[in-house]
């Protein structure tokens, strides 16, 4: 298996997270616009942000896929996240985004999203990737759908009200709207 050390698209770059990433996710992370749904509006402390970027950090050594930063191309300022995960204790994976504020409404998510779909199907053969937001939060159904991922059932997940989208492999269509994409190969061990 090969393995990635990046992504690039025509508006950012996405990359496995680093040390010294932690302060901008921290601050990303506690952002009372990026918290609302994924932290639920906990402000989280320092330690729970390295604990889930170390998780990720984790699981891009062993898997090679986590979630990554995204940062402008040809920057490597941290304005979101982007990645592919296992849900829970189960061998289904899941997609989750997340830009700060100030990147919202240009389709950077999408973006993101769209080559981290494409990296998990062409890279890993994954059959199916799921996605899981919260109901209210309605604009990251959107990027769901804009991604072609169908809804597949309303629920509770960690005892909230959520709902969970679905694409296939083979429904996957790589979209043409600024969708350069090019995979950053390790040339050495990582």
């Amino acid at each position: 298996m090969r393995r990635a050390v990046g992504i690039d698209t025509a508006r950012l770059r996405l990359r496995p997270y680093r040390e010294r990433d932690l302060d901008a996710l921290h601050a990303l992370w506690t952002d009372p616009d990026v918290r609302r749904y994924l932290w639920d509006d906990t402000l989280i402390d320092r330690a729970v942000a390295e604990s889930t970027m170390r998780t990720s950090m984790a699981s891009t050594a062993e898997h090679g896929f986590g979630h990554w930063a995204v940062c402008p191309a040809g920057a490597d300022a941290l304005i979101g996240f982007c990645g592919l995960m296992f849900i829970d204790d189960t061998r289904d994976v899941e997609l989750l985004y997340g830009l700060a504020p100030q990147h919202w409404h240009q389709g950077l998510a999408t973006e993101a999203a769209s080559a981290m779909l494409r990296f998990g199907f062409e890279e890993y053969g994954f059959e199916r990737v799921y996605a899981i937001t919260d109901y209210p939060n309605t604009a990251s159904a959107a990027v769901m759908r804009r991604l072609g991922m169908q809804f597949e059932k309303r629920f509770l997940h960690h005892e909230l009200d959520s709902v969970r989208y679905l694409i296939a492999r083979e429904a996957f269509r790589v979209g043409t709207e600024r969708m350069s994409y090019a995979m950053r190969i390790a040339t050495t061990a990582l």
